[in-house]
């Protein structure tokens, strides 16, 4: 994964903030040599803008693109970029996890810790009235309790598990 901040040309005062078009993206791949052909458009949220002109651009270079979002705003991606919704349930700033981002999801990722988060999760279907094929849970944090209900609820949902390995490795 290519993280634009570190790749592209600054064109602000921040360390953290750089400016770039899709052509910009583009370019950098190409001027780079990068290989890989599966590209994955994450955050903050990137779900605040408009994706198709950078998603179409890609797939008309042979790349494949993905999106993971919070859900809680409108997906504006061409049909054929995956999408990765990590509904962010009773989030800061009162936003709602969107039934229109719940029904284009291609799969749930969600972190959980307490049984809360598995009911949580399981009221945000049968309000958005979506029951996804696949539903990914991932431990917040690497205690036992929280491993053993991710692991427990997705054998008994027929759910995946999802591990943030770089937890593991000692990578933040």
């Amino acid at each position: 994964m290519v993280s634009l901040t570190q790749t592209v040309e600054k064109k602000s005062d921040s360390e953290h903030w750089a400016k770039a078009d899709a052509e910009d993206i583009l370019a950098l791949f190409q001027t780079r040599g990068y290989r890989a052909k599966h590209v994955v458009i994450t955050g903050g949220e990137p779900c605040l803008f408009d994706l198709n002109p950078l998603c179409e651009l890609l797939h008309q270079h042979g790349y494949s693109t993905q999106v993971e979002t919070s859900g809680t705003f409108e997906i504006k991606v061409p049909a054929q970029t995956w999408v990765t919704v990590s509904p962010k349930i009773n989030m800061r700033g009162g936003y709602e996890v969107l039934a229109s981002a719940m029904k284009r999801a291609n799969e749930i990722k969600h972190p959980v810790a307490m049984q809360k988060h598995v009911d949580e999760l399981e009221a945000l279907f049968k309000s958005t009235g979506v029951h996804p094929r696949l539903v990914y849970l991932q431990p917040i944090s690497q205690k036992a309790k929280a491993t053993k209900l991710a692991i427990d609820t997705c054998i008994e949902k027929n759910w995946r598990l999802s591990v943030q390995v770089h937890k593991y490795l000692g990578i933040n």
